[in-house]
């Protein structure tokens, strides 16, 4: 690391020590050129910023205490990721170990009251919260895991199920989460091998519940050679244990450091708690049909398809069953679906906007098929790709939504923050409304500096009608727009289409036109710094490079929903087998292996593991946009819209106007007559 202080930089760039705290604090009047030299010289100085200095002079300090019994095997994680969080927001942690003792940990408040912090995060304290508030000069900022804590918990009823008042003993965790002390009504042994040892021996228990991956082991070898075959291992881990094996003797259920981390580091902007659910992830084998087939499955070819293709060879090796998985371009399906050629398809993936159209006529109900309940029941956040008639059809396969990515080297350039203060009299931050995107693109286009490189401000597609449609839609609901329907007839929001229209139009004369007739073509302009901004749907964005891109809500956060989902045709005779195929594919086991390598699963906790959070960091971002995604794909509840048809026409009309260069008006005159033309071929009357 670099010793290089704001003198030396001051020294060599022959400018005062004021001067570089302005630029590297980015305040006050400097000049570009002042700027462009203090930034290269401390570049060449290597100078890094001094955190803990900075917590000295700044009123608000840079520094969070983290107050555990001991740093080992179960507390590692934690740490490692909170203080990856940290760095992330120019926040240093500081360790502090009890050790378990009361003394030790009266000293660590002492210690942390001597220190200007920002937060403290306590685990497992041997004192009461009371008492800890009582020792601290501020308690403000104090957040504590423990059992009885009414803000951050950890809900471990999964576990209170499985023992289901069997007779039980818990290995106590003192030195980690005390994770002990939330099966208050169960017996408790230390953690010593002889203790542990003769607990085994008695034969009293049917489960011994422990919270450490090398006692697990430890304790099912010594099983093996005991005279005790009773007894069943709970463990309770934040590792994620990967087998595509049953394990008799031990399951394995599993917490996630990384979302604690994350609730710690969130409530240093007081951002509300969310409870911390634990999961069963034993690899389980299900019980197989007596007549054993080939399966046939209909996808959409996307990145979601290759991920779930290499992993269909664990589903026939273990149940010795066929899968033929046909895979097909966007028109194609579109073509099959129209044709009705699905008979030789078990499995048929639909995409959201066709659920409501298709489902009914394609899907077997599920509701008949009780294998599947334990799936359907932890998706109560998926109605809309589960239900038709609050009858279930699918189950949500690959889910996505519209999200912006942003390249954080605009955005954090002092001379492109200068530069747009001075004409917007505004702070430079990614646009979070319609009109700041089109300030934005107006501000990037119309720049003459080295520093806007070769960027546009965002790719838009040139021709293909739906994906035009994807662009303008969600721009027009954020505005307040609506589509109804009356009579036989659609109706927008007259004054806010044009108003969309004629943004959308300026936006586009800005932006980069792309000719290809997918999302790809965005999303390599961005990878390729060739764009300021993406907007795509997250099952689009898994290859953009994680290090170049800050995240957001697209403008306006009302975002097109996609995605698709699965359902057992009703024309299969292979139905018992289908359901086989979805209870392995939602174990899991499977769901994690899919999310690891980038693809949108319903089970979106998986998305804040560590491992998943760091090299697809918009996937755990995504989460929330889903409550406020919007996808017009029915007028009433008995009234289905052909919605991709639906908004074909609005695209293609959208698309002349912009080529004829057509006013507003003549546009939506247009869409309305074009709507009306094909109006027996957009909704279904059931």
């Amino acid at each position: 690391m670099s010793n290089a202080t704001i003198s030396d930089i001051a020294k060599k760039a022959q400018v005062s020590i004021g001067t570089v705290s302005n630029v590297l604090n980015k305040r006050g009047n400097v000049r570009i050129e002042t700027i462009r030299k203090v930034e290269e010289t401390a570049k060449q100085l290597n100078y890094v910023r001094n955190t803990n200095a900075l917590s000295i002079r700044q009123k608000d300090s840079t520094i969070v205490a983290l107050v555990i019994p001991r740093l080992n095997e179960q507390t590692s994680a934690l740490y490692s990721n909170i203080y990856h969080e940290l760095i992330l927001k120019n926040l240093t942690l500081k360790l502090y170990e009890t050790n378990s003792n009361a003394q030790e940990e009266r000293e660590c408040y002492r210690q942390i009251n001597q220190q200007n912090c920002r937060g403290i995060f306590v685990i497992n304290p041997i004192a009461s919260t009371k008492d800890l508030k009582s020792w601290l000069d501020d308690s403000s900022n104090l957040v504590v895991l423990t059992p009885r804590s009414k803000t951050l918990k950890i809900d471990l009823s999964q576990i209170t199920k499985k023992i289901d008042d069997k007779k039980s003993v818990v290995v106590r965790d003192e030195m980690s989460f005390g994770f002990y002390k939330y099966f208050k009504n169960l017996k408790t042994i230390s953690n010593n091998m002889r203790t542990i040892y003769q607990e085994l021996e008695s034969g009293n228990n049917e489960f011994i519940i422990v919270f450490s991956d090398k006692l697990a082991n430890r304790i099912e070898t010594m099983l093996e050679t005991s005279h005790n075959n009773t007894t069943k291992i709970i463990l309770l881990t934040s590792k994620n244990i990967v087998s595509f094996q049953r394990n008799q003797t031990k399951t394995i259920f599993h917490y996630s450091a990384n979302k604690i981390a994350l609730e710690f580091v969130d409530s240093l902007e007081q951002k509300e708690s969310n409870a911390l659910n634990i999961y069963q992830v034993d690899y389980t084998l299900f019980t197989t049909p007596e007549q054993k087939s080939e399966l046939n499955l209909l996808m959409l070819e996307t990145p979601f398809s290759k991920i779930l293709g290499g992993l269909l060879a664990d589903f026939t090796n273990k149940y010795q069953v066929k899968i033929n998985l046909f895979t097909e371009k966007f028109d194609k399906i579109r073509e099959i679906l129209s044709s009705n050629n699905l008979k030789k398809y078990d499995l048929i993936r639909l995409d959201i906007s066709d659920f409501n159209w298709y489902g009914k006529q394609i899907f077997q109900p599920l509701d008949q098929f009780t294998e599947l309940d334990p799936i359907i029941s932890k998706m109560n956040n998926w109605n809309k790709y589960i239900y038709i008639d609050k009858i279930p059809y699918s189950i949500p396969l690959d889910p996505s939504v519209q999200m912006m990515l942003f390249q954080k080297d605009i955005f954090n350039n002092a001379i492109l923050q200068k530069q747009f203060a001075e004409k917007f009299s505004k702070e430079l931050l990614p646009p979070s409304t319609y009109q700041e995107l089109i300030d934005f693109a107006e501000f990037l286009d119309g720049l003459d500096l080295p520093e806007k490189e070769n960027y546009y401000p965002i790719s838009l597609i040139e021709s293909t009608s739906t994906l035009i449609a994807s662009e303008f839609l969600p721009y027009y609901y954020s505005l307040g727009g609506k589509i109804e329907y009356d009579a036989g007839i659609f109706s927008f929001s007259s004054e806010i289409f044009i108003k969309t229209y004629n943004m959308y139009q300026s936006l586009r004369t800005r932006s980069k036109i792309e000719s290809k007739s997918w999302w790809d073509s965005e999303t390599d302009a961005f990878n390729n710094r060739q764009t300021a901004l993406v907007v795509g749907f997250t099952n689009h964005l898994n290859n953009i490079d994680k290090e170049n891109y800050g995240i957001a809500p697209i403008p306006g956060n009302t975002p097109a929903l996609g995605g698709g989902v699965f359902g057992i045709n009703k024309s299969s005779s292979h139905k018992s087998t289908a359901i086989l195929f979805l209870q392995w594919l939602y174990q899991y086991q499977i769901q994690h292996e899919i999310a690891l390598m980038g693809g949108d699963v319903p089970a979106t906790d998986l998305f804040f593991e560590r491992e998943i959070y760091e090299q697809f960091p918009f996937l755990s971002s995504s989460i929330d946009l889903y409550n406020t995604g919007i996808r017009k794909t029915k007028v009433s509840s008995d009234k289905p819209i052909n919605t991709l048809l639906f908004e074909k026409l609005l695209g293609e009309q959208i698309h002349n106007g912009i080529t004829s260069n057509l006013d507003a008006t003549s546009v939506l005159v247009n869409i309305n007559n074009s709507l009306i033309q094909h109006s027996s071929n957009l909704i279904r009357t059931e």
